[in-house]
């Protein structure tokens, strides 16, 4: 022990000085090893999300039990008979609803409106981006699934697709969608071919069943101009752009690119209503259609610098 020390000061301080001992030193990561860290931390977040999702679903079903175990509890011998019976009709109701459904996919599937997602952009993406399109693809799926008017949709350039572009464990294997391969020009004349893109000056008004609807499967977070619409010039085949503005004029950006989420949204709704107007408003947050128009970016920063020269008294630059 150090002159002056108290015996409890050095083993605080012997304590201290181990600690810093075992501590790991610096390690310097390459950036593809911090984005393979920060995928992991991503994927264990997901992972502890959807468990707790699952226990919360686990809770409401145990809740509901209970409430109807309580009901069926205070109910006379004849009210439990029509209770039960009530529940084996909205059962059966359910089910028909279901089957009539698949039926109506099983149908597109085979004659209805022919969309195709291209997957030719797969090696453009980055990670991020291709895990992007792989949630989108099944979101497609699901909207197509349950949309009144289901679309015959197509997945095309399967081979060109990396695995990160797909669902994970091939769950697309079991979509009702058709899978090809091979590039879409191989199974269909480019006269066929819509490719539709916000760069294209033509404006899409109506659907045609005779033509396919070609979506690009291209996620871009720093937005790469022109790149379906220069997949079509090249295959000489026409391109088309949404018609936006043409029907909801409060959208402020008639070229805005789109996910394909929405653009699937749009098709399957004009597919069932012929309504672009209200298929837009569904397929599009809000926030793109009411805000007005001339209100876009440099004039909301040009009417913040007004308020804040107001508050000042003076124009401030």
């Amino acid at each position: 022990i150090g002159r002056g020390m108290e015996p409890e000061d050095a083993a605080a301080a012997s304590s201290s000085t181990a600690l810093a001992e075992e501590k790991p030193p610096f390690v310097r990561l390459s950036k593809a090893e911090k984005r393979l860290a920060k995928a992991e931390r991503q994927q264990q977040q997901r992972t502890a999300w959807r468990q707790r999702q699952r226990e919360a679903h686990r809770q409401q079903v145990a809740q509901r039990e209970a409430d109807r175990a309580a009901a069926l509890e205070s109910m006379a011998e004849a009210d439990r008979e029509m209770f039960a019976l009530a529940e084996l009709e909205e059962r059966q109701r359910k089910y028909n609803e279901m089957c009539a459904q698949n039926a109506r996919v099983t149908a597109a599937l085979q004659d209805g409106l022919r969309v195709a997602v291209d997957l030719y952009y797969g090696s453009q993406m980055n990670d991020r981006e291709q895990r992007s399109l792989s949630a989108q693809l099944a979101r497609c799926c699901g909207i197509n699934r349950r949309s009144q008017a289901p679309v015959s949709l197509h997945l095309a350039s399967l081979a060109r697709c990396p695995a990160s572009c797909l669902p994970p464990n091939q769950e697309h294997l079991s979509w009702k969608v058709h899978l090809i391969e091979e590039d879409l020009e191989t199974r269909f004349p480019p006269s066929e071919l819509i490719f539709l893109s916000p760069d294209s000056d033509s404006v899409l008004t109506t659907l045609d069943r005779s033509k396919i609807y070609v979506i690009g499967g291209l996620v871009d977070i720093s937005v790469q101009k022109r790149q379906t619409l220069s997949r079509a010039c090249a295959l000489g085949a026409a391109s088309a752009r949404l018609p936006l503005r043409e029907f909801v004029p409060g959208v402020a950006n008639g070229r805005l690119p789109l996910t394909l989420p929405a653009v699937v949204e749009m098709l399957t709704h004009v597919n069932a209503t012929g309504d672009w107007g209200r298929a837009i408003e569904i397929a599009l947050p809000a926030r793109e259609y009411t805000r007005p128009q001339e209100m876009g970016k440099t004039a909301r920063r040009a009417a913040k610098r007004a308020q804040r020269g107001a508050e000042w008294g003076g124009t401030r630059g």
